[in-house]
C-alpha cells in the first residue's frame, strides 16, 4: 500500500503514506498559488521517499470546505492522477484532518475546528464525542456568541483573535492519510465542498449591443 494524500483547501499539503506511517510530507501556507505548488510538492514527496508514481495504490484528497479556486486545484490534481494510474480516489472532509490531529495529541472530546473562509468568515465544524456536525460557514462573532465556552483549533484561530482564539494547528495531508489507513475517515464524494457560490459566475444572459 502506498497512499498519496493531497489537500489544497488551506495552502498546499501533500503526503505519502506506506500503510504504516507517513514517509514524506510537504505543507506550505501560501494561498492563491496552489496550482503552481501542488505538482511540485507531489514530486518533492516522491523524491524524498524514493517512491515511484507506479507505486501509488490510492489517492486521498481533502474536499474542503475551502475557497473555490484553491480547493479545486487539489481535487482536480487527485482525480487526474488517479485516472492516469487507474487507481481509486477517496474524498475526506478537510476539517476532519485537523480534528484527527487534535484527538491524537489531546484528550479533548468536544471542540470546534475553524479555517479561513475569506469574506470575514470562517469554515467550521463541531466535533463532539467522536461525532461531527456538517461543515458550515459563519462569522467569527456567530461562533463566539453561540459557542462561548468552546475550544477552537485550526488555522482560523489566529485570524480574528479579538473575537475568537484557540490553537493554530496546520491542516496536514498526512492526517488525511492516517485516517484513511486506520479506517477512521468518513469518505465523501470527490467533489469540492464550497458551502457557498464562487465569486465568479457565468452571466445568465447576454447583453444586446445596439449598433
Amino acid at each position: 500500500m502506498m497512499i498519496l494524500a493531497i489537500d489544497t483547501s488551506v495552502g498546499v499539503s501533500v503526503a505519502l503514506h506506506d500503510g504504516t506511517s507517513v514517509c514524506a510530507e510537504v505543507t506550505l501556507l501560501e494561498h492563491a498559488i496552489q496550482g503552481e505548488l501542488t505538482a511540485q510538492s507531489i514530486q518533492d514527496v516522491l523524491t524524498a521517499s524514493g517512491v515511484q508514481v507506479s507505486d501509488i495504490t490510492d489517492v486521498v484528497v481533502g474536499v474542503g470546505p475551502g475557497p473555490y479556486t484553491g480547493l479545486r486545484v487539489g481535487i482536480t490534481t487527485g482525480l487526474v492522477f488517479g485516472h492516469a494510474r487507474g487507481i481509486r480516489v477517496h474524498g475526506v472532509c478537510s476539517l476532519d484532518a485537523i480534528a484527527h490531529d487534535v484527538r491524537s495529541t489531546t484528550e479533548l472530546t468536544d471542540f470546534i475546528v475553524v479555517t479561513d473562509a475569506r469574506r470575514k468568515e470562517l469554515y467550521w465544524a463541531h466535533y463532539r464525542n467522536g461525532e461531527s456536525s456538517n461543515p458550515q460557514v459563519a462569522t467569527p462573532l456567530y461562533l463566539h456568541e453561540n459557542f462561548p465556552e468552546a475550544k477552537f483549533f485550526g488555522p482560523g484561530t489566529s485570524i480574528y483573535p479579538d473575537v475568537i482564539s484557540g490553537t493554530d494547528i496546520a491542516l496536514r495531508a498526512g492526517a488525511l492519510a492516517n485516517m484513511f489507513v486506520a479506517g477512521a475517515a468518513q469518505l465523501r464524494d470527490v467533489v469540492p465542498m464550497y458551502l457557498r457560490k464562487p465569486d465568479a459566475v457565468e452571466p445568465v444572459s447576454r447583453k444586446l449591443v445596439t449598433p
